[in-house]
């Protein structure tokens, strides 16, 4: 019992109280998703930031942009067909599976039916 006590305890609350200058309370977030929000804000500025102080001309930064997002997209489709033929295949075995365990099942039936005439 005082073990699961300590447990419950131990569990971290969303917000953190923290004293202010002036002697109130205000609630600061705790939580993963806010050190996700802040690390994605980061990210961007320092993309940004990259970009704005990149060697290259920014006819030349838009084109290589231009030209990743193309690449990507590109092999983005190429997965996708891939995906679809995956999936077609399976379920062409699947069916071929189910056709064949019918079979088996009708020919053991029609095999039974005749032995009891």
């Amino acid at each position: 019992m005082r073990n699961r006590q300590r447990d419950i305890e131990s569990v971290p609350e969303p917000y953190e109280r923290v004293d202010d200058s002036d002697g109130t309370e205000e609630p600061v977030p705790n939580d993963k998703a806010f050190d996700l929000t802040s690390l994605l804000v980061g990210f961007g500025i320092g993309v940004g930031l990259a970009i704005l102080f990149a060697p290259q001309s920014g006819d030349e930064t838009r084109q290589w942009i231009s030209a990743s997002a193309e690449d990507g997209f590109r092999q983005l489709r190429r997965r996708g067909r891939r995906l679809v033929f995956e999936a077609q295949d399976l379920l062409d075995r699947g069916e071929y599976g189910v056709n064949r365990a019918l079979r088996t099942g009708k020919n053991m039936l029609e095999s039974v039916a005749s032995k009891l005439e």
